[in-house]
This record gives structure tokens, sequence and C-alpha cells, in this order.
């Protein structure tokens, strides 16, 4: 059993999951279990591969290309390939980790002792910061951390989170109907689900994470600031 694994997703973006392996290696990260799933990207990943397999413990996955519209198809293999771990962690390919980040994240959980917790966020996207999202709850501040009521595709979790989210449903092609640039419905599905029935998630009161500016390749008219 791993004390802590990370869940990677990357598309297309070989240069910045070189940059976040990289970052990683710096935190000299004992009893961590890297799983990298690649989205059936064009581009090589080998040289980034090859270049940490002997330094950090790494698997990886190539998987058909899912896209946007069944990127929870893509979720779903990525949550029932997991290696058992005390901790689950899953970040973007694009995601910029603070100094000390696993040591910080992994305290800032633990230091959550609500019962009803279920996941913790590094940090979120600007738009969707500090208020309502998907399950309505406005985010109120309980320490270090924020109750949101939402999680988005970067969090820290234990088992029990997998075991309550289940499987992704499929996400109809109807959601896209009048406007392709909004999100996978993935998030969305999987707060309602946890809100439902109870859990409690957060999002961390300071930025552990953050990302550069980009066109996004699930939505190409949309770069996100740094946060």
């Amino acid at each position: 059993m791993y004390d802590i694994n990370l869940l990677i997703t990357t598309y297309n973006h070989p240069e910045m999951l070189d940059r976040l392996l990289n970052q990683l290696y710096d935190q000299n990260p004992f009893g961590l279990i890297i799983q990298i799933h690649n989205n059936g990207s064009s581009s090589n990943y080998l040289p980034v591969i090859k270049k940490f397999n002997k330094t950090l413990n790494i698997r990886y996955f190539y998987h058909t290309h899912y896209g946007k519209k069944r990127y929870w198809a893509l979720i779903n293999r990525v949550f029932k390939y997991r290696a058992r771990a005390k901790y689950y962690i899953m970040l973007p390919d694009d995601d910029i980790i603070v100094e000390n980040f696993l040591i910080k994240i992994v305290k800032l959980w633990q230091g959550i002792k609500d019962q009803s917790k279920i996941c913790c966020m590094p940090s979120i996207n600007p738009e969707r910061k500090w208020v309502g999202c998907w399950t309505g709850l406005t985010p109120e501040k309980e320490g270090d951390v924020y109750n949101c009521g939402y999680v988005d595709m970067r969090f820290i979790c234990e088992n029990e989170f997998f075991r309550c989210v289940g499987d992704i449903s499929p996400i109809p092609l109807s959601r896209w109907a009048n406007n392709n640039q909004i999100s996978s419905g993935v998030g969305a599905q999987i707060s309602t689900r946890l809100h439902d029935r109870g859990y409690k998630m957060y999002i961390s009161a300071d930025d552990l994470t953050y990302q550069v500016d980009h066109p996004k390749l699930m939505n190409p008219n949309v770069t996100d600031r740094k946060w």
C-alpha cells in the first residue's frame, strides 16, 4: 500500500507533464506512486516517461481519445485502475504545484476534522472561485478551507470517495446542444451525487496549485488566467 497515489490526466501536453514531474521529483516523493493517464494524445510522451521512469515510481496508461464529451469514460478508467493507497491526489497535466505541495495538501486534508468530508481541492478555476457551483451551496470559510459544495477534477481524497462516487454515468450529448464550450459535466455529476448523499467538499483557502496561460484543448476558446 502506497502513502499517496497521484492521478494525472494528460492530452497533447508532454512539456507540461515534464514540468509537473520535475516539480514532484524535487519534493522527494517517498511512498508516492504516479499514474499518468494519456487521453489518446498524438504527441510523443516517450521521452518524458523515459526521463523520469528511473527516478519516480510511474505507471503510464494510454487510452483511446475520449474527448470532452466522453471524458466521463476516461475518468471511470482513471478511478478503476487506481493503486491501493492511503491518500489519492488528482491533477491535470497543466498544474504548477507550490513548494512542498504533497506535504501541504496532506496536512490540509488531515486538518479537516468534519467526519462528512469527502475531498478537498488545492485550487479551482477562477470563474468558479468563491461562488456556488453545481450544488448551489455558497462557500463558507472553515479554518484553512472553504466548505464549497462541489469538486472539480483536482483534489485530494481517500478511498471512501471512489466508493461513494461509483461509476460516472454517460453525459448526454444534449448538454452541448446550445453551447459547445461548457465543461465535460463530470465534476457537476460527481458534486451533485456527493452533495445529495450528505458529504462535504472543500477547497483550500490558499492556492496550492496554479495554471499557466495556454489555449485549452478541451475548450479551445478558453484561456485561464494565472490564479
